[in-house]
């Protein structure tokens, strides 16, 4: 008797559980066919040449936690076409940065990006990298971060299998097999480090307001250094309530209010 009441009960437990689950699931359902609904009439305000309403509907799927490089992509060309030229660079930066740890193509990205970057009113001047470095940044995304992870992994796999065998076995062949699994694991690791420190930039931001003061202190009263301009780069370094304090690709470092920059 006790042992068909408890039965009973995790029957009905397992309905409830499945009741709740297939809720879930409809709701998650219904709220992703809100987001394309949403994102399909950006696009057609876009079309239309209706680029603020556009815009305004991106930045609606961007808030509902939608991380597409489609739709940073489609931002920035909406807020570029509107003249907002900080907020098209944050979008297409964040786009690139998206493509780049899926392993999407990004030609188009990093044109329209250079075209943005163009238009920001005074750029500060930076040292082109080196050709290690370029080299290096496009050798790192050749693949995505899961592809780099994979065969991270594999190479793990490898070198397991390769420490049985000498084990068992003492070759000279087996030794040379080693050494260059340990070698080319190093190197796919520092690969795929590079290329998670680089979709993934700490405390990297873009100045998305038209134009703001760079201050030698977090307060308004402070003396201005410079002004600084929509798309410009920086990187925060220090917070102070509403205010942060920034560096800038020349290395020049000042605060700005926190609004006026978005980190990536």
């Amino acid at each position: 008797m006790v042992k068909q009441k408890i039965t009973g009960l995790w029957v009905r437990m397992s309905w409830i559980m499945v009741a709740w689950l297939m809720g879930a699931n409809m709701v998650a359902y219904a709220a992703a066919d809100a987001e394309l609904a949403r994102f399909t009439q950006a696009n057609v305000y876009f079309q239309q040449k209706k680029y603020d309403s556009a815009l305004h509907l991106y930045q609606a799927c961007i808030a509902a936690g939608i991380l597409s490089p489609d739709v940073y992509y489609n931002a920035g060309c909406a807020a570029f076409e509107s003249r907002q030229i900080g907020q098209a660079v944050y979008y297409f930066k964040k786009a690139l940065l998206l493509a780049q740890e899926k392993g999407l193509p990004t030609k188009d990205i990093e044109h329209n990006l250079h075209v943005a970057e163009q238009q920001i009113k005074e750029m500060p001047e930076t040292l082109p990298p080196l050709f290690f470095v370029s080299f290096w940044y496009r050798l790192a995304h050749l693949f995505s971060l899961n592809t780099w992870a994979l065969l991270v992994g594999i190479n793990i796999w490898i070198l397991a299998f390769l420490l049985v065998v000498k084990w068992r076995k003492r070759s000279p062949a087996v030794k040379y097999f080693l050494i260059g699994s340990i070698c080319t694991l190093i190197w796919f690791i520092a690969l795929a480090t590079s290329a998670y420190q680089s979709t993934h930039p700490r405390r990297a931001a873009v100045c998305v307001l038209p134009q703001v003061a760079l201050y030698t202190a977090p307060d308004s009263q402070s003396t201005v250094m410079m002004q600084l301009y929509g798309g410009v780069s920086c990187k925060v370094i220090d917070t102070a309530g509403q205010w942060c304090k920034v560096q800038l690709p020349n290395h020049t470092s000042g605060w700005v209010r926190a609004d006026a920059i978005q980190l990536l």
